[in-house]
């Protein structure tokens, strides 16, 4: 994955009060690293995060340069995305959910099932599409921890 590539975390779905706050919707694994980010990049605009904390189902976000809310509602529906350079690393032998699209999916005897083809809202719905090798569609599959006994990206 290139370091400038731009990974979805989220879309802004509301403002929150009057002084330019942003409720994100979080599509990762990890909301957490809202707390932590420099900078988003809202709507092809990069902002630099002032400030990120949890709230219910969303993170309230303060980027430079939103300070009310007739700006913050200008942002609705914009996705959110971060360079994958700026993504923080993760320990070894854990990986953000879009690291394991497009990697083989094998069985325990070692038979090939198909590919990993998309992982949606893991903290929401935790299931992800497979696209089984003699199917014609995807196969989606509940309980991506339940279901997922090894990682390897040595061959990916």
């Amino acid at each position: 994955m290139k370091p400038d590539e731009l990974i979805v975390v989220g879309r802004i779905v509301a403002p929150h009060g009057v002084r330019g706050d942003l409720r994100i919707l979080p599509d990762t694994d990890r909301p957490e690293i809202f707390k932590t980010l420099k900078r988003l990049k809202i709507g092809g605009k990069f902002y630099k995060l002032l400030s990120g904390r949890p709230h219910k189902n969303v993170y309230i976000l303060h980027v430079e340069g939103v300070d009310d809310r007739n700006m913050a509602e200008t942002l609705i529906d914009k996705i959110v995305e971060v360079p994958f350079s700026e993504l923080p690393e993760r320990p070894e032998g854990t990986y953000y959910y879009f690291q394991l699209v497009g990697l083989e999916v094998v069985d325990e005897a070692g038979s090939h099932v198909g590919k990993l083809k998309e992982s949606s809202r893991p903290e929401l719905t935790t299931s992800m599409a497979l696209k089984h090798r003699t199917a014609r569609k995807s196969i989606f599959r509940p309980s991506l921890h339940a279901s997922l006994k090894s990682t390897s990206t040595k061959d990916a």
